[in-house]
């Protein structure tokens, strides 16, 4: 079972790669669309996230996320 923390993290660490940030400007400015968030880099994402985390997201669901806090909420 994965916990809450290495979730949040996975998901830090994934976002923050394809973005090309760091965590903590994550956690500083949620908003993905600051971030240069764009349809390729959300199926990245997703991809990436399905992999590492073992589950699979609802591609619509995984599309409305607009925060990091989202993507957590959804991966965990």
């Amino acid at each position: 079972m994965t916990t809450s923390t290495s979730v949040e993290q996975t998901v830090l660490d994934v976002l923050s790669q394809i973005l090309d940030t760091t965590a903590d400007e994550l956690r500083a400015q949620p908003a993905l669309a600051s971030h240069d968030w764009d349809s390729f880099s959300s199926l990245e994402a997703l991809a990436q996230l399905e992999s590492a985390l073992g589950v699979r997201f609802d591609l619509r669901t995984f599309n409305a996320a607009v925060t990091v806090h989202d993507v957590i909420a959804l991966a965990a």
